[in-house]
């Protein structure tokens, strides 16, 4: 191709609106990956908690379980003669399962069942907020996606009028993932 025939179809691209097109496609697709890269990172960090959660409500269960077997234990015990005091020392430790235990000997402290739910439901609510917030940066994957192929068909279509409505796509993008990154 000659120089000539090179500039003609600069000039062309330049008049027919291409070159902007492509721009807007290229800037797009920048703020494509970044989406794509907080929702990756916001599914990633919802399996992590779900893990978190799950191991919570599972130290929950047994601890409660254990403090249930003391808890009987120590009524049993209670009606055996001279079972008193094996009775105190099994309602000792079912309060120690319910209310925690504080550190000694060097080891660490042990927490009790109601802290440990505690942190369990907590561990629920900042999991469902990650799942949300990655709901809306699938979203705005999705409506800036749009915005790549409306572009592409303007270039295809000679057609401005589909990028010009790409525009309306990118910004329902970027609305969706600034809402998604504002939720709390």
């Amino acid at each position: 191709m000659n120089p000539e025939e090179l500039n003609e179809q600069t000039e062309h691209a330049h008049h027919s609106g291409q070159k902007a097109i492509g721009l807007t496609t290229a800037v797009t697709a920048v703020l494509l990956a970044v989406a794509t890269l907080m929702g990756h990172r916001a599914h990633t960090e919802e399996v992590v908690l779900q893990g978190e959660r799950n191991t919570q409500w599972v130290n929950f269960d047994t601890r409660r379980m254990q403090r249930v077997v003391h808890e009987d234990m120590a009524d049993l015990t209670s009606i055996l003669p001279e079972g008193k005091e094996k009775a105190a020392e099994f309602k000792e430790k079912a309060r120690l399962e319910r209310e925690g235990e504080p550190a000694k000997n060097g080891g660490p402290a042990r927490e009790g069942t109601e802290k440990i739910r505690e942190r369990a439901v907590e561990l629920d609510n900042e999991m469902k907020t990650t799942q949300h917030r990655a709901n809306f940066y699938d979203a705005s994957e999705l409506f800036l996606e749009i915005s790549i192929v409306l572009c592409s068909i303007a270039l295809l279509a000679e057609n401005k009028a589909y990028w010009r409505l790409s525009f309306i796509t990118t910004v329902l993008g970027i609305a969706v993932i600034v809402y998604g990154f504002l939720l709390h």
